[in-house]
């Protein structure tokens, strides 16, 4: 009677378990059901089994998949798509994928947010992870003194993402708020915009309207104004009445320095 007891409670736990695992599509719908990874040559599968039915999706149409708590992602490899196991998530993230003829997620393989990845080397360690991690110069020395190695992929994730995040954070400080002239300049360039958007009887508001939005984007670099440009605007509008005030304000905040 135990034993019937113990083999109940198995099974039962078995189906809570089977319950809890799911996968995602690329379209954001989540599959709850018994769920299991199928290793293909260049395109993985995972099958889904809800109320007793089994479907097969590709790894093209699940990108995530979650069994037994662990979450595996869909990740471009060599020529095809596999579902690899995340292991430390970032903007540099770490999975672990299966080799060939290999069970176990034995495989190190490193994914940027921006598309770069890499499989992590074993004979040139130190030289490829010094190129892929290059726009970091304290972790990429560190790697080739031998103060890091493949041992401490945790570590080098960590200070990698750490030192990009300050990298960012720096960049956000030192971009400087637009001069007051700056400011004056931009207000004049979209008051002449404003102005030619708003008139009905003007042939030439296409040309013109071009002419001032690329004259707003160079305002907005502070680049250096093309005479072309300049002189072209004040030939569209400077015979036209209506335009008068709103022209002499802009050509007047323009000369400004």
């Amino acid at each position: 009677m135990r034993y019937l007891f113990l083999l109940f409670f198995v099974f039962c736990a078995a189906d809570l378990l089977a319950q809890a695992d799911y996968a995602v599509t690329s379209k954001g719908d989540t599959l709850r059901g018994a769920t299991k990874i199928l290793t293909y040559d260049l395109l993985d599968r995972v099958q889904v089994k809800i109320n007793k039915k089994k479907k097969v999706y590709t790894a093209l149409e699940v990108k995530a998949v979650f069994i037994d708590g662990v979450i595996y992602h869909t990740v471009k490899y060599d020529k095809g798509f596999r579902y690899m196991k995340l292991i430390k998530a970032g903007f540099l993230s770490l999975y672990g994928f299966r080799q060939p003829n290999q069970s176990a997620y034995d495989g190190q393989f490193l994914v940027m947010k921006n598309g770069k990845s890499m499989e992590v080397p074993n004979l040139t360690f130190k030289k490829s992870m010094g190129n892929f991690l290059a726009d970091c110069a304290e972790v990429t020395e560190r790697i080739k003194n031998g103060d890091l190695g493949k041992r401490d992929m945790d570590q080098i994730i960590d200070r990698y993402n750490s030192c990009l995040q300050f990298k960012t954070e720096q960049k956000i400080e030192t971009i400087a708020a637009p001069t007051a002239v700056e400011t004056e300049k931009m207000v004049a360039v979209n008051s002449m915009i404003s102005k030619v958007e708003a008139a009905s009887d003007f042939a030439e508001k296409t040309d013109v309207l071009d002419l001032l939005k690329d004259l707003r984007s160079k305002v907005g670099r502070n680049e250096i104004l093309p005479n072309y440009l300049t002189k072209d605007i004040k030939k569209y509008l400077g015979g036209q009445q209506q335009f008068a005030e709103d022209l002499d304000k802009l050509f007047a905040a323009l000369a400004k320095r």
